[in-house]
């Protein structure tokens, strides 16, 4: 499968104390969406997705959340949903913006933690 990608966005990246009377459960969406080509020209035999990822990370002394998301240009083939997807092609579209929370997750607990930083790591999990 032949991929153009956009730029990843942050859309929100929050870190913060966890409250202390509340329990705060992990949580970890992905979306995919087909999306319309604004360009009338645009390849027909192509086919635009949005890739959204929701999530929240609680630990013990802080919990982070965010949403990123990154539109994905599929040379060659017609996906009209997350269907059309085998999961390795659904885990391939997805991993560059999995990287990109594990990187902002390691730098920002480095920062505001004063050690090193909180490795986490979703390549061990099938989504």
């Amino acid at each position: 499968m032949e991929l153009e990608r956009d730029q990843e966005v942050v859309e929100s990246f929050n870190y913060g104390l966890p409250p202390k009377d509340k329990v705060v459960k992990q949580k970890l969406l992905i979306n995919f969406s087909p999306l319309e080509a604004v360009d009338p020209g645009y390849p027909a035999e192509n086919s635009i997705m949005g890739v959204r990822i929701e999530f929240v990370l609680p630990f013990e002394e802080f919990i982070i959340g965010g949403v990123l998301s990154q539109v994905i240009h599929v040379i060659g083939r017609q996906v009209k949903q997350q269907n059309d997807l085998t999961e390795a092609e659904a885990n391939e579209m997805i991993r560059p913006i999995l990287r990109l929370i594990e990187r902002m997750v390691y730098e920002i607990t480095e920062i505001a933690l004063d050690k090193p930083g909180v490795k986490i790591n979703f390549s061990s999990n099938t989504i």
